[in-house]
């Protein structure tokens, strides 16, 4: 518990000072410090992976999607510093975090899914694709257009979502008994909530204020760690 712990509090400090250098002024030395505080939260899922005593194959699964969302964080970076080629970065990151969500999709189907529950394997999808076609039927009202990136980001809607309604249904199926499962449902809507504002400082014409900016970066980074540290308490 001790070595998470330790992880996670130097985790918290690297982020921060990454959204601080975000805000101010985005370079490479920023690109740097936040492929080092995503290196925290791999650290953290490999420890807990290995600390855990419960379903060690749910905590690699886990440990993969970590990986594609450190990769992500990445190419998306470069985005700042390359503008020629910016619309590469967006959809590079954008389907590296796409892989995660299936793999933390995946992760939750393999150990909280009970068989026989036939309802239940398909409920994460059918609220997906409900809150995807709310999402699509109002953001044009907020201002947000994908353009030609259309259908890449009704692809990444789709996965975002699905790892959303996933944690919720098998949250419920399993009465949320499980510290494991409300972390990673708390850490989920975290991500929901991030990448909705993302969209927000992609495809929205105009520069958003730094307060938004710093907004959405805490609620990815909790999400992230709230997500690696949840599989320490699998049972």
């Amino acid at each position: 518990m001790i070595p998470s712990i330790i992880l996670l509090s130097l985790g918290a400090v690297m982020s921060t000072i990454f959204i601080i250098s975000k805000v101010r002024h985005y370079s490479l030395v920023t690109i740097i410090l936040k492929t080092v505080a995503s290196l925290f939260f791999i650290a953290l899922g490999i420890t807990t992976v290995c600390l855990t005593e419960g379903d060690k194959q749910f905590g690699v699964i886990i440990l993969i999607g970590l990986i594609f969302g450190m990769l992500g964080d990445v190419l998306l970076g470069f985005k700042y510093i390359t503008t020629k080629t910016k619309k590469f970065w967006i959809l590079s990151g954008m389907f590296a975090f796409a892989f995660g969500h299936i793999s933390y999709v995946i992760g939750l189907f393999v150990h909280f899914y009970q068989r026989g529950n036939i309802l239940f394997a398909f409920l994460p999808f059918m609220i997906s694709l409900v809150m995807s076609t709310i999402y699509l039927c109002v953001k044009g009202r907020l201002g947000i257009h994908f353009g030609k990136m259309f259908p890449f980001g009704v692809f990444y809607l789709i996965c975002l979502t699905s790892m959303f309604s996933t944690s919720l249904v098998m949250g419920i199926l399993n009465s949320f008994n499980e510290t494991t499962l409300i972390m990673f449902f708390v850490g989920a809507f975290n991500f929901v909530v991030s990448d909705c504002m993302l969209t927000g400082a992609y495809f929205k014409e105009g520069q958003r204020p730094k307060w938004y900016m710093a907004t959405y970066s805490v609620a990815y980074y909790i999400a992230q760690f709230l997500i690696a540290f949840s599989i320490l308490f699998l049972r």
